[in-house]
């Protein structure tokens, strides 16, 4: 009886060890991980956004011979009621919607290219600036229909 009740005690002594040390790796593993957590959102300090403006929008703009498009190149983007000239950024690049998140029908129009359109294009933001959606239009050279040989005969 004394035995069984050693072994008992023993037994209960060697889990009540495993617990113990297995409550220190959780302690150890939680005081080594808790830290990277830091900055995911459940921090109580004030969120610090950059006064950097971004553009919702930005398309590419090429032309279907592999050049660069958008020098020459109108751009829009509507939204319901609002719209929205995109600006040239240099000779590729055509930017719009700054700081507007929403959902756009987007169209770019050229002399002497058939005209590009992409829509529902949407916009979305976080907490302090919107999300830029990047476009690539490529723009296809219009064929004149008057580029018929003539069928006249010299005489």
């Amino acid at each position: 009886m004394q035995q069984m009740r050693r072994d008992r005690v023993s037994r209960l002594s060697r889990a009540t060890r495993l617990s113990r040390a297995t409550r220190l790796r959780v302690l150890f593993l939680t005081i080594l991980v808790a830290p990277l957590g830091v900055g995911c959102g459940d921090t109580l300090e004030p969120l610090a956004c950059t006064e950097q403006f971004e553009f919702g929008l930005v398309v590419d703009v090429h032309e279907g011979t592999g050049g660069p498009g958008a020098q020459g190149a109108i751009g829009v983007a509507i939204e319901g009621a609002f719209s929205d000239t995109l600006q040239l950024v240099d000779d590729v690049r055509l930017v719009g919607a700054g700081e507007r998140p929403g959902t756009y029908d987007v169209t770019i129009r050229k002399t002497g290219f058939a005209t590009w359109s992409a829509s529902n294009i949407t916009v979305t933001a976080d907490e302090c600036h919107v999300i830029p959606v990047r476009l690539e239009a490529v723009l296809i050279p219009v064929v004149s229909i008057n580029a018929f040989p003539s069928t006249q005969k010299a005489e």
